[in-house]
């Protein structure tokens, strides 16, 4: 028999945490096959957030120009660019550069495909980042979220390095910026969420690819 805590951990962490009478626990399914690359998720984010500008950063490898999760970064979709000789076991559709059908001569096919893969904090059951913070910065949330506390934090960086993802990083900028130093993340809009509303990323995506629910 499975218990509560086996293979997969809790189902829902936030009763563990010591939450009465919680709510759903909640988070993100993202559909690759469906993502266009728009970004919106990428700018919605920031909008609602007030995460500052990132730049755009030119990659000699890709066409994206957001590069990676950061601090000023909290949603990342990636341009995976993969060759079309080497087709996946399962098409899932993904967007190709031009179509290939099999009666063209090779000359003549695309060279590469592109999967639109959109990133982000995973707000894990066992999360590793809550579990090093010295000063309970980042708390668990009553839907089940990770969520760091600005005005708690340290800026030790002792869950930036204990994160397996690479999502969570401290901020740097400008010395007037009281955010300076402080572990920064997705909050799953966490403001958004008290309010019974749905995340800004998942909102504002055209494509529904972020499914967002319990």
């Amino acid at each position: 028999m499975i218990g509560r805590n086996s293979l997969f951990g809790p189902l829902d962490p936030a009763p563990d945490a010591g939450y009465e009478d919680s709510p759903p626990r909640k988070g993100f399914f993202t559909d690759t096959s469906v993502c266009i690359g728009c970004k919106a998720c990428e700018v919605a984010c920031k909008e609602w957030n007030d995460v500052p500008e990132n730049l755009f950063q030119m990659l000699g490898t890709s066409y994206d120009n957001s590069h990676s999760l950061n601090a000023n970064q909290w949603r990342h979709v990636a341009f995976i660019e993969r060759p079309v000789e080497k087709p996946a076991a399962v098409s899932l559709g993904m967007p190709s550069v031009g179509a290939a059908p099999s009666d063209r001569p090779d000359e003549e096919k695309p060279d590469f495909q592109w999967l639109m893969s959109s990133d982000v904090c995973k707000h894990c059951t066992h999360a590793a980042c809550l579990d090093v913070c010295p000063t309970g910065s980042l708390f668990r949330s009553e839907f089940g979220t990770v969520v760091v506390q600005d005005e708690i934090c340290n800026g030790c960086g002792y869950c930036v390095a204990a994160c397996p993802y690479g999502v969570i990083d401290r901020r740097k900028g400008p010395e007037d910026d009281p955010k300076v130093g402080i572990a920064q993340k997705c909050t799953l809009c966490y403001d958004r969420l008290t309010d019974g509303q749905t995340p800004s990323c998942a909102q504002a995506c055209p494509t529904e690819s972020i499914q967002f629910g319990d």
